[in-house]
């Protein structure tokens, strides 16, 4: 059996157990993408074949490592429901006696209350209110849930656990899925090592971000530290040459934090990426910056990475932070490299077990004044965690609650679905038209993900923007100086991502809206011209769109149960059986 420092069982043990839990629900996974790059850095993607949308990535100092890595992820993103909350979910599911959680709580929404009002105290409790809501005007209907997507039945909440007091606290689902993303999820053989796990996470990416955010310069770690750990310290000499050099820093920001950072610099193209990891054993810490620097990656993706600048404004920016969060593909400061350290040197480690090591994360984040709320999911059998620590933990700005939400355009989700089968007049199309243009869509925006709808790769839904269903409702509503200008942007936007056939189509209508909109031309002169050009198919399609006997070209309409969407189904199929998986199964 191997034993892994800071683990409470043995892995071969570990991914026993997640495999038979997954075999118990008949959820098949598929392994795969394994990367071995440097010596004792592995990595690896899990997905459900028949839901690819379903994945997990592991990263570790041993094939095994990494595979227990990647099956604790994909608990963490089930029993959390993370894997689910980009989508609706469907009407039945929503009208379900409970949509996420048997213990889920909701709050009705009065149509006739003022929208600017404070939200309810059955909602968080007062100094969170005041914390989510500070320069905010937050209504409940911005904390309706995508999943759901049911403004009638309100506001969803689950509780949490303040783990200073024991006070249940529940969180809106649409506030867990817009601001905090995965970070604060875990997955363990135990509870404290799920604990440990999250809380790690969740400091290492706030001191991940304060030295982004400002600039930080670090000390680098002793070559004789390194030393003691000979698995590490092979990793870094086999990063050296070949045009690269990593330095190890020491990211604990004055012995604060037990946290690590490694950056790689491109010496081929003036690149670097920093990698961080933290946990309170320096070297678990160590060994899960090293296997995160190369996570999912060969060398030669190791030339995608930016140069580092001087502009702090820039690498502050909100959307730069995030991309640091998702794949640490960000800019970074200039700064961080200058000579002459921010902080000295600090050596740190930590030997206790994991409730120890529990109790001493706690107190670093306490320390900084912070409230851990805690949630656990023990449904499919493994210790998970949700960790929210507001004011610490947020991966998207608060504000993202009203500019960015996720919920924007589930009022649109039943008319946009059904209008391929609509059989409207003119005039409404027109209507529908203006209302899309006036709504603050973005034009390169995709439809179905704005709907919190799965399509078919093979689908025009896959591929639908909302500037291509502006040129398809013009057209619909015969406003064709509208339809030419959309088409033209369609043309120019889309021509990477359509099949051959919906860009012949585009081009084709092109030239017949160009052909209809010039005064001295008409038509039908030029109507075997465009046969010959794009075909009878293409320019037959062309024209009974134009004559408002087709519409919507290729799109096939649905409705609220998402019928013809093949995976999306077998997205709510297993959103369903985890679902109603009984606690303690």
């Amino acid at each position: 059996m191997t034993n892994l420092i800071g683990k409470d069982a043995p892995l071969e043990q570990s991914i026993q157990r997640f495999r038979q839990g997954l075999e118990r629900l008949k959820l098949k996974v598929s392994e795969s993408g394994w990367l071995n790059p440097l010596p004792n850095v592995f990595s690896v993607h899990l997905e459900f074949p028949d839901c690819p949308v379903i994945y997990s990535n592991g990263k570790g100092s041993s094939k095994l490592a990494a595979l227990a890595s990647a099956y604790g992820e994909l608990y963490e993103r089930l029993s959390t429901h993370m894997s689910f909350s980009d989508y609706f979910l469907g009407q039945r599911n929503a009208e379900a006696a409970f949509v996420h959680f048997k213990d889920e709580k909701w709050t009705a929404i009065d149509e006739n209350d003022d929208e600017t009002q404070e939200l309810p105290p059955d909602i968080l409790n007062a100094s969170l209110r005041r914390f989510y809501t500070k320069d905010l005007e937050i209504d409940l209907g911005s904390l309706v849930d995508i999943q759901s997507s049911s403004s009638s039945r309100g506001v969803c909440s689950i509780p949490f656990t303040n783990a200073r007091n024991g006070e249940i606290v529940y969180f809106p689902i649409n506030l867990l899925d817009n601001l905090y993303g995965s970070n604060g999820m875990s997955a363990g053989n135990s509870d404290y090592e799920a604990l440990v796990q999250g809380l790690s996470e969740i400091i290492e990416r706030y001191v991940k971000k304060e030295i982004i955010k400002k600039g930080l310069s670090l000390p680098k770690i002793p070559l004789e530290i390194i030393k003691r750990y000979p698995k590490s310290e092979d990793t870094l000499a086999k990063l050296q040459g070949h045009g690269f050099k990593a330095i190890v820093y020491d990211a604990s920001l004055g012995g604060r934090f037990p946290v690590v950072c490694v950056v790689l610099f491109n010496q081929g193209n003036g690149s670097c990426c920093a990698s961080f990891g933290a946990h309170p054993i320096f070297e678990v810490a160590l060994d899960r910056t090293l296997t995160e620097l190369l996570q999912g990656r060969t060398f030669a993706d190791l030339d995608n990475f930016e140069a580092p600048i001087f502009e702090l404004e820039q690498t502050a920016d909100p959307v730069n932070l995030v991309s640091h969060f998702v794949d640490s593909t960000g800019l970074l400061p200039m700064q961080m490299f200058r000579r002459g350290p921010d902080f000295r040197f600090a050596a740190w480690d930590f030997n206790g077990n994991t409730h120890d090591q529990y109790k001493a994360m706690r107190y670093i984040i306490a320390k900084l004044g912070f409230d851990i709320y805690l949630r656990p999911y023990k449904e499919l059998g493994i210790p998970v965690y949700r960790i929210i620590v507001p004011g610490m933990s947020e991966v998207y700005p608060v504000d993202d609650l009203v500019y960015n939400n996720t919920n924007a355009f589930i009022d649109f989700q039943q008319a946009l679905l059904a209008l391929p089968d609509s059989d409207e007049n003119t005039e409404t199309y027109q209507s529908y038209f203006h209302e899309l243009d006036d709504s603050g869509a973005e034009d390169e925006a995709l439809v179905c993900q704005q709907l919190g709808v799965l399509p078919d790769p093979d689908s025009p839904w896959s591929t639908l923007r909302f500037g291509e269903l502006k040129c398809l409702l013009a057209l619909a509503g015969k406003e064709f100086n509208d339809a030419l200008i959309w088409c033209r942007w369609t043309l120019s936007y889309c021509q990477d991502s359509f099949p051959l056939s919906r860009f012949r189509f585009y081009r084709c209508l092109e030239k017949a809206l160009e052909c209809s909109l010039t005064g001295n031309l008409e038509l039908q002169d030029y109507e075997e011209a465009l046969s010959f050009l794009y075909g009878d198919e293409t320019f037959g399609a062309v024209k009974a769109h134009l004559e408002g006997k087709a519409r919507f070209f290729g799109l096939r309409g649905s409705d609220l149960d998402l019928k013809g969407f093949t995976m999306h189904q077998e997205l709510i199929r297993i959103y369903t059986k985890i679902k109603e998986v009984p606690v303690n199964a």
